[in-house]
């Protein structure tokens, strides 16, 4: 059995054209939910077609958006492992291998599923490093941990096989993300988004990492950073649900209201935020998946981070801004020049890792 770990709705993009291919070669697969996030999460397995979850670790109707809500997902997290045989329903052992995938809570605590069970973990998008343990926080921590537990790494480059070399999990170069066949799923989808295009100059904005919205004094620097782009744009502002709480709290959100110029969008389905950004000028965004989507795009792209795991974009659509203002407002002052052609690899990720899946037995009915 193939069994996927999935908490938020960037894993399950990521992981859902797997579970697709999976289902195309008649593998034995299943999926378990954390509930990390929840908003939207329907609707995405929905889009992609997919069963339901055939185990749903934490029931309740919110997500883990505040440090409260968060505390009380991981305890429950936390209390779930002892039940680990019973969640991945007794399929379990060295015939058996679970999918966890990239840095969040859910990718380390549904890789301790693994040695709970004594079964295979495969650990999808690994070997990515920032070398700053705090930058991004947690994530980079995460990663640390998962690689740990992982016995199987599947890397997008060379780069980030060499980073899990000193680990004892066997790592292979997959050649890319398994965003590139997300992204190739929505653009072949692209006409099924119900979402209205401005018929004007506009760029599109999205923030939610911690070291972002947490602090006061940084998100307000990246509200005057939007004021900034208003000025001769249009911004549509996609809110993560962390993101609208964050802002109440900040008393950040009237000033954005106030502004006609800046418009503020909840968090969107899949189809409709890719509409929005293949359309705008530029996005400014400090999201992982974000920074490797647009790269494939050729989409102008400020990235709000002081660091990136991913060297996808940079030197070419994309800008690292980190804190220097003088960085930031030379590209607002001609995003255009950061435009390339749209150029999606060859290679499918996902082809690559259900092959290594096939080779060890993993799946067979």
């Amino acid at each position: 059995m193939i069994h996927f770990v999935v908490g938020t709705r960037a894993q399950l993009f990521k992981l859902a054209p797997i579970m697709l291919e999976c289902r195309d070669r008649d593998l034995s697969w299943r999926w378990v939910y954390t509930a990390q996030h929840r908003e939207t999460i329907a609707g995405t397995v929905e889009m992609f077609g997919l069963p339901g979850p055939d185990y749903v670790l934490v029931d309740w109707e919110t997500e883990a958006k505040s440090v409260g809500r968060m505390a009380r997902w991981f305890a429950t997290m936390l209390l779930a492992l002892p039940r680990a045989r019973r969640i991945l329903a007794g399929d379990t052992g060295p015939d058996h291998v679970i999918l966890t995938h990239g840095d969040t809570f859910t990718t380390w605590l549904g890789a301790l599923f693994g040695p709970l069970t004594r079964t295979k973990v495969l650990h999808v998008e690994s070997g990515l490093r920032s070398f700053h343990l705090f930058q991004p926080f947690p994530e980079e921590i995460n990663r640390l941990i998962v690689f740990r537990l992982s016995s199987y790494l599947a890397c997008p480059n060379d780069a980030a096989v060499a980073n899990v070399r000193r680990y004892k999990g066997e790592a292979f170069n997959t050649g890319g993300n398994t965003q590139i066949d997300t992204l190739r799923f929505g653009l072949d989808h692209l006409d099924d988004a119900e979402i209205e295009v401005p018929d004007e100059p506009f760029a599109v904005a999205t923030i939610h990492r911690y070291e972002n919205v947490y602090k006061r004094e940084r998100f307000a620097e990246i509200v005057s950073i939007l004021e900034r782009a208003a000025r001769d744009r249009v911004v549509l502002f996609v809110r993560h649900p962390v993101t609208d709480m964050r802002l109440q709290k900040h008393g950040l959100r009237e000033r954005l209201e106030a502004n006609p110029r800046i418009r503020l969008l909840p968090r969107l389905p899949y189809l409709s935020f890719l509409r929005l950004v293949t359309a705008a000028d530029f996005v400014v965004s400090d999201g992982g998946g974000n920074q490797e989507e647009l790269s494939y795009l050729g989409v102008p792209t400020l990235i709000m981070r002081e660091a990136t795991e991913r060297p996808e974009g940079l030197g070419a659509n994309a800008v690292l801004a980190g804190s220097d203002s003088k960085t930031i407002h030379d590209f607002l002052d001609d995003p255009a020049r950061f435009r390339r052609p749209r150029i999606l690899p060859s290679v499918s990720p996902t082809a690559v890792i259900v092959d290594f899946l096939v080779e060890r037995g993993f799946g067979s009915t």
